[in-house]
Parts: C-alpha cells; structure tokens; sequence
C-alpha cells in the first residue's frame, strides 16, 4: 500500500453515487478505484490491497455482505464502510457484527465522508500499536521464561550423566521425572512464542518452490520410531505428477509435524495412519468458482473428536471450554499455530471426525 495516499475502494452499482464520490475522494488526496457490482469488488481486493472498502449492501452479482465476508477472510487490514438505504439499516448492523466498522445511509454527506474515513483509519493505526506493543511485551515475558528453564533441563541433564558425582536409582527416577516435566513446560513456551510471533506478524513467510509430497514424505520419515514402537500401521498415498508450489516449507513442514503428533499421539497400538496428498478443485468462497489446490489429509483411527467439540479444536481456549486437557505430549497450541500458517499461506484448514471413528485433518494449499 501507498504510505502517501489512503488507498480506497468503493463498490456501488449506481454509477453517478459511485463516481461521484470517488471523484470527491480522489479530490481530497485519497486514492480510489471503483466496482460497479460485487463480482468486480472481489477482483480488485484479489488484484490490489485497500485501505478501506466502501461497499454498497445491495449489488447484483454478490451483495455487499458477501462481499464483505471475503475481504474479512482474505485481506484482513482492509476496513470496511457500508452504504445502505434507510430500508437497509437491518442488513447494516448485520454487517457490523461481521466485522464493518462504519455504515452510512444514503444520501452520503460528503462533506462529513473524509473526516470519517481518517478517523477509521487513525483507529485502526493506534490499534495496530497497541497490537504490537502487546505482542513484543509477551513475547519478551515468554523468552525471559524459557531461557532459565532451558537452563534447568541442561542442568538436569549434567546430573543424569553422573557430572556432580554417582545418583542411585531412586535419585535417577526422580529426576528422570523432573525432566519429563520440564520439556513439556519448553514446549509449551516454545508454541507460545511461536504463536505470538504469527499473531503479531512479525513472521514472514520464506516462500521457495516446492513439492508438498516431498515435504510430506520428510516428515513422515522422521514419525517412523513412534510408529513402529507403537505397532501402527502407515500408508502414504502421493497422487503423482502433483505440482510444485510456492510455500514455504519450513513452516508447511511444521505443520505436518503438528498433524503427524496429534496422529500418533491419538493412535492406539496397532492402530492406523492414513496419509494422502493430491490435487483437487475447491470452493473456499460461497458463489465463487471452484480454484485448483493440493489437498493433504492426516487420518488417524483414534478415538475420534466429539461433534460438539469439533468448532473449538482449532481453538486456544478450548481445554477451559470442554473443561478437558490433552494428556498427550502437545501443547494443544499446535494446531492453532498450523492455522494461522495455512490462513497466511492464503489456504484452508479443517478437521472432520466422528466419535470413535477416528479423525481426518486437512489442508489445501492453492496452485497459482
């Protein structure tokens, strides 16, 4: 986006409101492109990022609260400001609880329309701010943890190897136990800052050409002690000639890592793990057209995920939710860390089960 200029757009089926405005807009030094209906709206916010989106709530082809739901999805600095007729106000605070933060009735009084696109976006700046400075400060809390406790589990570990003189069995055990329990409290701060650095962008995305089923394959590589100690059966499937993608595979190779965990962690002895990757066309968008990704999918033949659990499992709160703790070795962090990886990646994330019939998560990647 231009630091200069607020870049906005504004989508309105009634060419002389539209251009009206936007030539008032473009008069006071902001920078403006128009939609003449929803379809076209959705073309440039895949085209351009905006500032703001003036969009009205009835346009042919798709509305504005369809429109709106997409910009929240897909381009989420993007604020939003709806235009409505007095008959409309319904559809409009329905657009405010999806996420708009201003909507004007018609006829639009220009002469108030700069200051309150400003002002949004004077809000949206301190929030921003806010966001960030809340995100380094526990960011630096969670590093000022993990360093001593690091420290700990070395310290531990020059005991176990006899360093401070000869340990008995007993002794041994016990801190055999202390250890145990200081990984999990590692990993738990290790998925923490992880999650803190996504939320608070400050990760970036170190995007190469890559196959998903080579990274696949890595990772699944790495699960083969687990697997064999626990008797589990494994079945990999690669759809062949799948194209390469541009990701980046550090982090799309993390959150294999996290699906493969939960799998094997849910997995009962002589169980079964089913892996496959392969291209298939998806609509991610209601009234849009199906777009070409590669799917992986992590099937496990656990226990499987209670239906009314399964919208809280991609969320932080839900062992406080369900009242539940995982007794496995994961955080629970890791499958809200694989999603904001898959969003950032513009891709989807989701999970499918029955109680006691084990559990399937997915993700697509989209091929560009």
């Amino acid at each position: 986006m231009s630091e200069d200029k607020i870049q906005v757009l504004i989508a309105d089926d009634e060419d002389p409101l539209r251009t009206t405005i936007a030539a008032w807009l473009a008069d006071e030094g902001f920078e403006v492109q128009q939609a003449a209906d929803g379809v076209e709206a959705i073309k440039k916010v895949q085209e351009k990022d905006f500032n703001i989106a003036i969009l009205d709530i009835k346009m042919p082809g798709a509305n504005g609260l369809e429109v709106l739901r997409y910009i929240k999805k897909n381009s989420s600095q993007t604020e939003i400001v709806m235009m409505t007729g007095m008959s409309d106000v319904s559809m409009a605070v329905e657009a405010m609880k999806l996420g708009a933060k201003e909507y004007l009735t018609k006829p639009i009084d220009l002469d108030q329309l700069v200051p309150q696109l400003k002002g949004i976006i004077r809000a949206r700046d301190a929030e921003d701010r806010i966001r960030r400075l809340q995100s380094e400060h526990t960011a630096r809390l969670l590093f000022d943890l993990h360093n001593p406790i690091a420290g700990l589990r070395q310290s531990i570990g020059y005991l176990l190897k006899g360093m401070a003189g000869s340990l008995g069995d007993h002794q041994k055990e016990l801190l055999g136990y202390m250890t145990t329990s200081i990984d999990k409290v590692i990993n738990l701060l290790t998925d923490m800052m992880d999650l803190t650095k996504l939320e608070g962008g400050r990760v970036r995305l170190n995007k190469g050409i890559s196959n998903v089923s080579t990274s696949v394959q890595n990772i699944t590589h790495e699960f083969q002690v687990p697997i064999q100690t626990n008797n589990i059966t494994l079945d990999v499937y690669s759809e062949p000639d799948l194209p390469s993608l541009e990701y980046d595979s550090e982090k799309i190779e993390q959150v294999l890592k996290n699906f493969m965990g939960n799998a094997v962690g849910h997995t009962p002895a002589q169980g079964a793990i089913v892996v496959q990757v392969r291209k298939v066309a998806m609509v991610l968008e209601e009234g849009q057209q199906p777009t070409d990704h590669v799917l992986v999918s992590v099937f496990n033949s656990g226990a499987g995920i209670p239906k009314e659990e399964l919208p809280l499992i991609f969320d932080r709160y839900r062992d406080l939710v369900t009242g539940k703790s995982d007794k496995q070795t994961m955080s629970g962090l890791g499958l809200i860390i694989s999603q904001r990886i898959i969003e950032a990646h513009n891709g989807k994330i989701w999970v499918e089960s029955e109680a006691g019939k084990g559990a399937t998560f997915y993700f697509a990647l989209p091929i560009r």
